[in-house]
């Protein structure tokens, strides 16, 4: 199992898939195994037997086993797809919920935080580059811990990503953080990415903003906090959607709703602007 779950990692980081698909297939090959069952001679009642002994996952979460599953044994161990038990199974469908959202106010909140408690760890203009560039430019965390500082043009005001399934794409970000992120790079060379950062310290200082501000902080929170920023700012959602690398504009059109104080406002603006008609 082990020298299998290793050519697994292997397959993934080749294609540069999600790592996800390795820590999920390692729980289900720990349960067959567990179980006495060899890794490809399952049936489908064993799938029911893990979703029943594992009932703690929700819905995402076992749509995500059903996908791995597809990946491992259909993509990976190039089993035919009608043989593959796992694509017998429909992903279940789930309510999509936008999840919190940071405002400008609150991700400088966070920023000045971390550099009053935290700069002997990590620098503040160090902070403040990374911090800014991630809630202005809305990169996934993989992508910035993939960036090397030839891929910004600062004078310009751009940064190429590099996305799922290697793809590129353009964002952007305010001259004010274009001159916060020179501030850095001139600061520190680079040695393990743009920004030097890794991946337990990219995971970290966003629980630490967000102990403080009171809410659940990371890294996918700050994107989904960009997306809403840019709407609210008036860029066109097609344009927002590029940016963001999504590859439906329906997924972008999710974060163009305000929350309820912003509808009641919008609502009151609207209706109460000539309380005495004639």
């Amino acid at each position: 199992m082990n020298d299998l779950l290793q050519k697994y990692k292997e397959f993934l980081e080749a294609r540069q898939a999600s790592k996800n698909y390795y820590n999920i297939m390692r729980i289900w090959l720990g349960f067959l195994e567990a179980k006495g069952i060899k890794y490809n001679e399952f049936t489908q009642q064993n799938i029911t037997d893990f979703f029943v002994e594992h009932s703690k996952y929700k819905e995402t979460s076992r749509n995500q086993f059903i996908k791995s599953g597809r990946n491992f044994y259909t993509s990976f161990l190039q089993i035919p797809k009608e043989q593959n038990q796992w694509y017998k199974i429909k992903l279940i469908k789930v309510e999509y919920k936008i999840p919190d959202y940071l405002s400008e106010k609150e991700i400088e909140q966070g920023i000045a935080y971390l550099i009053t408690y935290h700069s002997r760890t990590m620098q503040p203009c160090k902070i403040r580059a990374l911090f800014h560039f991630m809630f202005y430019s809305a990169p996934r965390k993989q992508e910035v811990l993939n960036l090397k500082r030839t891929d910004f043009n600062i004078e310009e005001g751009w940064v190429k990503l590099y996305g799922k399934g290697k793809k590129e794409r353009y964002s952007y970000y305010p001259n004010r953080v274009a001159k916060e992120i020179k501030e850095y790079f001139d600061s520190e060379v680079e040695t393990k990415n743009a920004f030097n950062i890794s991946l337990m310290e990219i995971n970290y200082y966003p629980k630490l903003m967000g102990k403080y501000l009171g809410k659940n902080v990371y890294c996918h929170l700050i994107r989904h906090s960009s997306c809403r920023e840019m709407l609210r700012k008036g860029i066109p959602i097609a344009v927002a959607s590029k940016i963001l690398g999504h590859t439906r504009v329906t997924t972008t059109i999710r974060y163009a709703d305000e929350d309820e104080a912003g509808r009641r406002n919008i609502y009151n603006n609207k209706m109460n602007t000539d309380e005495n008609p004639k």
